[in-house]
């Protein structure tokens, strides 16, 4: 029997988007699947709309009156999923069919040890329809030290997780958005795998959280200290800390926008269409550090100010 999948939707003002996002879940060719939604106090139709479709689909929606933030949002829900491995789709973005059944397929090739299972993905553009399939470093098993030299590679909403990892590792509910920042405590104690399939694709438009700037490097240099702050952290890794994305400040209207990092050609390559053969695999990537998504910010994203 195929073990249960949990998929964890944290939703907030996306009541134009979510039904794409929960229609790409139930699209899956793997199951079973658990799906939950968690609406975060939204202020436009979003409550509605969820409990409408949780009535039709099946799936468990849980409406907060409140807005508490993405950590506490993606917290609540891992204390409600059961799966055996789980994920997480921000409400604007997307899976395609095969990433559960192929993400699984890959865990059951790895040893317990294996913690992550991450793949490649694409990225919509709103604002003319382009959909340019992105091409980030491959590394699998020990990254720690690829994480902190390089800077995220792991394309943010492609993951698929072993439940047992958040018992180990939670979300830390005083960032606004942790986002990827939590690939790094994760890599302390589990290795990562991937696949070279396109799995998902991450919606660009003009709300998307990682284009407050101000917020994202605020948040990323807070992260970073901490890091380097945990006891116990190899000296190996902590050596790196000047190597690390956020030892330095961005450029004046640079940082986590997309179109400001090509600016300045720190973008990670991209191809028009989702469709898109896969770039070969690389176990070794260049240490070239091209730009990834910040360390802190992208993972359920937009939260509440």
């Amino acid at each position: 029997m195929n073990p249960l999948v949990s998929v964890i939707i944290p939703s907030y003002n996306h009541a134009r988007y979510i039904e794409r996002a929960i229609d790409s879940v139930l699209a899956q060719t793997y199951a079973p699947i658990e799906l939950i939604v968690v609406d975060d106090g939204s202020r436009d139709d979003s409550a509605a709309l969820i409990g409408s479709l949780a009535r039709r689909h099946g799936f468990r929606a849980v409406l907060n009156p409140v807005n508490r933030g993405q950590g506490h949002v993606v917290n609540q829900a891992l204390d409600l999923c059961r799966g055996e491995f789980v994920c997480f789709l921000p409400s604007d973005d997307w899976y395609l069919p095969d990433k559960t059944r192929l993400q699984v397929a890959r865990f059951a090739e790895c040893d317990a040890q294996t913690g992550v299972v991450y793949g490649r993905g694409a990225r919509f553009f709103e604002t003319d329809g382009r959909t340019e399939t992105v091409h980030m470093p491959l590394h699998r098993g020990e990254v720690l030290r690829e994480l902190v030299a390089w800077g995220n590679f792991v394309y943010p909403v492609t993951p698929l997780f072993r439940r047992e990892c958040f018992e180990r590792v939670r979300f830390d509910e005083s960032y606004r958005a942790e986002g990827e920042a939590i690939y790094l405590k994760l890599a302390l104690h589990y290795r990562f795998d991937y696949v070279e399939d396109l799995v998902a694709v991450m919606r660009d438009h003009p709300a998307n959280t990682g284009k407050d700037v101000a917020l994202m490097y605020r948040e990323n240099l807070r992260y970073w200290e901490a890091f380097f702050a945990l006891p116990g952290l190899p000296d190996a890794v902590r050596r790196l800390r000047a190597r690390a994305p956020g030892a330095a400040a961005p450029p004046q209207g640079t940082g986590a926008d997309p179109a400001a990092r090509r600016a300045r050609g720190r973008t990670p390559r991209a191809d028009r269409g989702a469709e898109a053969a896969p770039a070969p695999a690389a176990r070794s990537a260049p240490r070239r550090r091209t730009g990834p998504e910040p360390a802190a910010g992208r993972l359920g994203r937009p939260a509440a100010p």
